[in-house]
């Protein structure tokens, strides 16, 4: 019961964070051709020229798996690494041939179930992972519905593929990693695209690689700037 109601205080305290919704309820004229319906009219996010925005989406959906890749890897390597009481994985019998066939079965066979994993890895670790795959592609110029496709895509994949062999897919993690991603990384994409408006000082390199690392392997600190609007 306590898991379900982090999910619902989650959602309701991140959904503060979108005051963009009332905004454009009460002035449709923000709304502008070709651009995303939550795209706020801001000078910023249209003066950075983001690398490969000219490609189509499916380019950016090819790189973007890429990043996310590495991405999931460095992270299934962490949580191998982990004491047990982190990973919740019995490392002796974890990765034998019969537990994940096991494991990959019934992950495909039964509905998710709520599990049992620290606060700080299912609320903060798992928005982070989520946001991480929104920004593969917003930082590629995508729009908002299409990053949020393919953060609900990849984190439905992590469940499934990457942890499916090991652990039941969790309720909490599919709700929360996309949700939470495409809240907070759109939050990052837009903090972000303010600091690069004017070029990075030392300490904003080190805030985006923590918060944004995937506009930092797309695009790097020496952005191009344009007066066209996105």
């Amino acid at each position: 019961m306590k898991h379900i109601l982090y999910c619902l205080l989650f959602v309701g305290f991140f959904s503060l964070a979108l005051p963009a919704n009332a905004q454009y309820a009460r002035n449709p004229e923000l709304l502008l051709p070709n651009n995303d319906s939550l795209a706020l009219s801001l000078p910023t996010p249209s003066t950075v020229v983001l690398r490969h925005s000219e490609r189509t989406f499916g380019n950016k959906m090819l790189r973007a798996t890429g990043y996310s890749l590495g991405f999931n890897t460095v992270i299934m390597t962490a949580l191998i690494l982990s004491p047990e009481y982190v990973s919740k994985w019995d490392k002796e019998t974890a990765f034998t041939k019969e537990s994940l066939k096991r494991e990959y079965k019934r992950s495909f066979t039964t509905p998710p179930e709520i599990d049992d994993d620290l606060f700080i890895i299912n609320y903060v670790g798992h928005p982070y992972q989520g946001s991480f795959y929104y920004n593969t592609t917003r930082s590629q110029g995508a729009k908002i519905w299409q990053a949020s496709l393919f953060a609900v895509l990849q984190s439905t994949l992590w469940e499934y593929l990457w942890e499916g062999g090991l652990e039941q897919p969790s309720i909490q993690d599919l709700i929360v990693t996309p949700l939470g991603g495409i809240i907070l990384g759109e939050l990052a994409h837009r903090a972000t695209l303010a600091m690069a408006k004017n070029g990075f000082t030392w300490y904003e390199i080190v805030a985006t690689c923590i918060i944004n690392p995937a506009y930092v392997i797309n695009n790097g600190f020496k952005n191009q700037t344009s007066s066209r609007r996105r």
